[in-house]
């Protein structure tokens, strides 16, 4: 019997070796060589194309709109803002003075503030920003997050190349966008956080301000690309100084080569999906001595398995069974650390100086991921049930 299985062990191992072989070696041409990059031209910008943000500095209270990362579980944010929208029978722009947002909370807070007229019209006229990006996630979350069989296979579902096509996020993006809007176009004020893979540091768009100059480009789409092009879902997007255009202006190599540096940027979920601590630091910073509201708005905690099965299974979990968990519970982790520091500065500050409501909701049965766009029917059912949990705050935020 001992001699049959191992003669039956030889025989498969002499069959899938070969295979195998066959895999590794397709495996390696496709991710070294066809692996997608998105690259664009690093873009100087000129001082006429910098707004002020003067006007903020006599409000007494500047009010923030933060959207968190969360990847097609955006629909939920949006359609939490569509209802408070409808309550207060005005667009959600009007209502906040600063709008941020990572990853796609940075489409979120973008997109309803493109301007009416720039909104392109795949959808009819007259549509509102809301209604306009609801239509957007719905039918281009199957492209973006939906990659051909051989794709999957040949990056191992993501362990060796990006899962996903940079070129289609490019495409979509400059389709939405389009090609002629600019940053600066943008109605309010927005900062877009994004992570800069040159330093490892969270940097900071802003479509406002004498900082707008350091951007490396004033292209709205390409900026978006960078700063949603997920960490092993899309490849970061480099931005390349042109020597010959730097040249013709009078850089010099060293500047040129100063321009180079922080030119590649992706999604800044992986260190900050919530950013509420450091936006608050930045507003605080430009405008002082104000009073302070903040909404943070989230797409859905995501499930704990461990929470969902028993002990005689859990007590069995290795590594591969605590993985998925370690990494949910890094994002819990990160959220919580931004509300303890919301909370330390609310303590800190004068009494009605800083303000903020946290509205997020546990995303369980079914469990909807970041990527999961054949389940976006979902999504609506999650939204209601985070406007019926904070129906106070609902009021509070829709009362004239």
């Amino acid at each position: 019997m001992l001699r049959w299985a191992g003669s039956l062990i030889r025989k498969t191992l002499l069959t899938l070796a070969p295979m195998a072989g066959v895999y590794a070696l397709f495996s390696y041409v496709y991710n070294n060589y066809f692996a997608q990059s998105v690259t664009f031209n690093r873009k100087l910008i000129s001082h006429d194309s910098v707004r002020s943000v003067d006007y903020l500095q006599g409000r007494d209270r500047i009010k923030v709109l933060i959207v968190t990362g969360g990847g097609v579980r955006g629909l939920i944010p949006l359609y939490v803002l569509q209802h408070l929208e409808r309550g207060l029978g005005r667009p959600i722009n009007e209502v906040f003075d600063v709008f941020a947002g990572v990853s796609t909370g940075a489409v979120i807070a973008t997109g309803v503030n493109i301007p009416g007229d720039a909104i392109p019209d795949h959808y009819g006229k007259n549509i509102s920003h809301l209604e306009y990006l609801i239509n957007v996630y719905k039918d281009e979350a199957g492209y973006l997050f939906g990659p051909p069989w051989y794709h999957k296979l040949l990056t191992g579902a993501g362990l060796f190349s990006p899962s996903y096509f940079g070129g289609r996020l490019h495409e979509v993006m400059e389709k939405y966008y389009t090609k002629s809007l600019g940053f600066t176009d943008l109605e309010k004020y927005v900062i877009v956080p994004s992570l800069n893979i040159d330093s490892g540091e969270v940097c900071l768009f802003k479509n406002r301000g004498d900082t707008v100059m350091d951007l490396p480009t004033n292209s709205l789409y390409q900026l978006m690309t960078a700063a949603v092009s997920a960490e092993t879902a899309f490849p970061p997007v480099s931005f390349e100084a042109n020597r010959t255009e730097y040249k013709a202006l009078q850089f010099t190599d060293a500047a040129i080569e100063m321009k180079r540096f922080g030119s590649v940027f992706a999604d800044a979920a992986i260190a900050m999906n919530n950013p509420a601590s450091m936006i608050l630091r930045d507003i605080i910073r430009e405008f002082p001595n104000k009073e302070y509201y903040i909404l943070v708005l989230c797409s859905g905690y995501p499930r704990l398995l461990s929470s969902t099965i028993g002990y005689h299974s859990l007590r069995k979990w290795g590594r591969i069974h605590w993985a998925r968990d370690a990494l949910a519970n890094i994002q819990r982790s990160m959220d919580k650390n931004q509300l303890y520091t919301l909370e330390i500065a609310k303590a800190l500050s004068g009494k009605g100086r800083i303000e903020y409501d946290y509205l997020n909701v546990d995303i369980n049965k079914p469990f909807v991921g970041i990527f999961d766009h054949d389940l976006l029917g979902h999504l609506r059912g999650y939204s209601n049930k985070l406007i019926e949990e904070n129906k106070s705050c609902m009021q509070k935020i829709q009362a004239p």
